[in-house]
C-alpha cells in the first residue's frame, strides 16, 4: 500500500462511567497477558469521543455532545481535523473513516470534497484495518485498569485525555506502518478477523 502524501485515521468511541461496553470484545496486545473487565451491573453515563491521528501526530480529543448526525460530524471535522491537517501540511492527504451513515451522507461527502480530502474506500465490518481500534484497546486497558469505574463525567474525561496525550510516541507510527501487512492478511483470510 503505497500512498503519496499522508493518511489520517479516525473513529468515535463510547466510554462508559462503569467500564467498557458489555465486555464482549476488546483489542489486546498479544505481547501482554489478557485482562478481564467487570461486567456492567446497571446503566450509567457515558461520553462520546472522536480522535484522529496520522504518522505526523494526533488530533486533540473531541468530546461529543448528544446524538451525532451529519451536521455535528461536519462540525467536528471542521473544528478538529481540518486545523490538524493544515498544521501538518494540509495538502495531498487521505482520510480513513468507517462507513457509519453520518460519515457516508451526501452532506459529509460534499464537505470533504470541498476540502479536497480523499476518503479511502473502506470495507464494512473491518475494524482489523483501522489501527485506531488498537489505540482504543490500549487506552481502555489503562483507563479501566483493575476494573476501575468513574463517578463523574469530568473524571472520566480527564482519564481518557491523560492516556491519549501520554501514549508512547512509537505506538501511532508503528500501527500505521502495520497497514500494508494488515491489508495483505485480511485478503489472505478472505476478510476474517485478525489478531491485531
Amino acid at each position: 500500500m503505497v500512498i503519496n502524501g499522508w493518511m489520517s485515521f479516525s473513529v468515535m468511541k463510547k466510554w462508559n462511567l462503569d467500564g467498557p461496553d458489555e465486555n464482549i470484545k476488546y483489542w489486546l496486545d498479544l505481547r501482554k497477558e489478557p485482562r478481564s473487565f467487570f461486567s456492567r451491573q446497571s446503566g450509567g453515563g457515558f461520553v462520546m469521543v472522536w480522535v484522529a491521528f496520522s504518522f505526523n501526530g494526533q488530533v486533540g480529543l473531541a468530546f461529543l455532545d448528544g446524538r451525532q448526525n451529519s451536521p455535528k460530524y461536519i462540525e467536528t471535522l471542521e473544528n478538529h481535523l481540518m486545523p490538524f491537517a493544515e498544521n501538518i501540511g494540509g495538502r495531498n492527504w487521505y482520510y480513513q473513516q468507517d462507513d457509519a451513515p453520518i460519515h457516508t451522507s451526501n452532506a459529509t461527502k460534499n464537505y470533504l470534497n470541498s476540502k479536497n480530502v480523499t476518503v479511502l474506500e473502506w470495507p464494512p465490518m473491518s475494524p482489523d484495518l483501522n489501527p485506531i481500534e488498537n489505540v482504543w484497546g490500549i487506552m481502555s486497558r489503562t483507563v479501566y485498569e483493575s476494573g476501575r469505574q468513574f463517578y463523574s463525567m469530568n473524571t472520566l474525561k480527564t482519564a481518557i485525555g491523560s492516556v491519549w496525550y501520554n501514549l508512547e510516541p512509537e505506538i501511532l507510527p508503528t500501527l500505521i506502518m502495520s497497514m500494508e501487512k494488515r491489508v495483505y492478511n485480511v485478503m489472505l483470510r478472505n476478510g476474517k478477523t485478525l489478531n491485531y
